[in-house]
């Protein structure tokens, strides 16, 4: 595709130049970040920025670029910090909370033109919370679930437990083994 074709706005569906897209070396600085961030999420950041969007309107390209570059440095380094405490937020946790947003939009739940990141980055914030809350869990309950690796001491040497009870029991269970101690001592 050359830069004189025409490109297809997925959003208003008006048809402007390639060239268009690029004309100043910082849209095009940032459109390159925004790219290396994520293709997919890079549609939906494109389609988040239009949440701006006063009613009646157009977002000029200069007001998208700055919305933009201003949500790109908490893409890039997959976090975000609210109230001065940083949320690791992978790109999928994005993902989710731009869906979510997208939802509530289309469903007439989020005021509209959005005037600020802080609904956003508050999802974000939540998402990467329950993230969070769920591998502590699933670290508990590995950590409770794990086999032990305890050692006891037999006739005066280390073993594993495994090890201990075989010496002392001959492998039997325990409680069989003292079921049949005492019937051999009752005999």
């Amino acid at each position: 595709m050359s830069m004189d074709e025409l490109a297809v706005c997925p959003y208003c569906h008006r048809e402007v130049p390639m060239a268009l897209l690029f004309l100043s070396e910082e849209a095009h600085r940032a459109f390159v970040r925004l790219i290396s961030v994520s293709v997919p999420l890079g549609n939906r950041v494109m389609r988040y920025v239009t949440l701006f969007t006063p009613p009646k309107t157009r977002l000029t390209q200069g007001k998208q670029l700055k919305l933009i570059e201003q949500l790109l440095p908490e893409l890039e380094r997959q976090a975000v910090t609210v109230n001065g405490r940083d949320w690791a937020a992978p790109l999928s946790i994005w993902n989710q909370a731009f869906e979510k947003m997208f939802a509530m939009a289309d469903g007439g739940r989020l005021t509209l033109p959005l005037r600020g990141y802080a609904y956003l980055y508050a999802t974000v914030q939540d998402l990467a919370n329950n993230a969070m809350a769920e591998a502590e869990k699933k670290a508990e309950d590995d950590k409770r679930l794990a086999p032990r690796q305890g050692q006891v001491q037999v006739r005066g040497q280390t073993m594993s437990i495994g090890q201990g009870l075989q010496a002392v029991y001959g492998g039997k269970d325990p409680a069989l083994a003292d079921m049949d101690q005492r019937t051999q001592e009752a005999a």
